[in-house]
């Protein structure tokens, strides 16, 4: 009887250290698993807005293989999450999932050249590992979000050649890290933010051919590596500010087809060097 029971005890406690066991190692296991899985559905939703795919692309984005093998997918080595999202000049329509932003080891989003419609969903702004934001050349509309500025590692933001409205969010002044920002060929409206002088890392700014109206902000002469500065073809009026005129680095400088006017004090013989491109 005493047997009985000692032996009845050993197997309660062999029981309870297996439990543990288990435990440990599903704590250990699941956030990986958790993190593959939620991915794998955020890219799924990305597929479920896809309206047309002329090329067939989505077509790779099924269970048959891992979606790091999907067509346009590159995952990080380490922890098989996507970092990133190139599906660039592949003729695509659709509108973008708000499950974008779940892909929280995202580094770059690469749509430029499709037919991408509707507005970039508020989600965008939780991707705070993302660096490159290329949107250009598609159909997306209203306004740019405000909170794109809490993805504090953004250093590229090319939004060119779409239908975006209101005005240029003043928070995007926040991204310390930014070197270039394109607006190019929008609708937008309002004045250029004196935030913008805070992003102390800028080299290229191109908000060409928008309704920008106001004046340029004399704090943009801080610019000190900035080489790119676009602003032709809006409504911006008052003088020029000197401070423009002591950016060392300024290779392309077009402020034409706006209200500008030149202080008489300045040197009219200054001009940049040469126009590169802004890639």
């Amino acid at each position: 009887m005493e047997l009985s029971k000692k032996h009845l005890v050993y197997c309660e406690v062999i029981i309870l250290l297996l439990s543990c066991i288990n435990l440990l190692g599903l704590a250990t296991a699941s956030p990986v698993f958790r993190g593959n899985e939620t991915d794998q559905q955020a890219l799924l939703e990305f597929k479920a807005k896809i309206t047309g795919d002329q090329l067939r692309i989505m077509e790779s984005w099924n269970s048959s293989i891992h979606f790091c093998q999907w067509r346009g997918v590159t995952c990080g080595r380490k922890h098989r999450r996507v970092t990133k999202l190139e599906l660039r000049f592949l003729g695509l329509s659709g509108s973008l999932s708000p499950y974008i932003g779940n892909l929280s080891f995202l580094r770059e989003l690469n749509l430029e050249a499709n037919r991408f419609y509707n507005q970039i969903p508020q989600e965008i702004g939780r991707l705070r590992r993302l660096e490159i934001l290329q949107l250009a050349n598609n159909s997306i509309n209203g306004e740019t979000p405000s909170n794109l500025s809490a993805c504090s590692k953004l250093t590229y933001v090319h939004m060119r050649g779409n239908q975006l409205t209101g005005e240029i969010p003043s928070l995007l002044g926040s991204l310390s890290n930014l070197q270039i920002l394109s607006f190019r060929n929008n609708s937008l409206r309002g004045s250029i933010p004196p935030s913008l002088a805070n992003l102390s890392s800028l080299e290229g700014l191109d908000l060409t051919i928008n309704g920008l109206t106001g004046t340029i902000p004399e704090a943009l002469g801080q610019l000190t590596n900035l080489s790119y500065f676009a602003i032709g073809g809006n409504a911006i009026s008052g003088i020029l500010p000197v401070a423009m005129f002591n950016l060392s680095n300024m290779v392309t400088f077009d402020i034409g087809h706006n209200k500008i006017l030149l202080d008489h004090k300045l040197d009219p013989l200054w001009e940049p060097k040469s126009k590169p491109k802004l890639n």
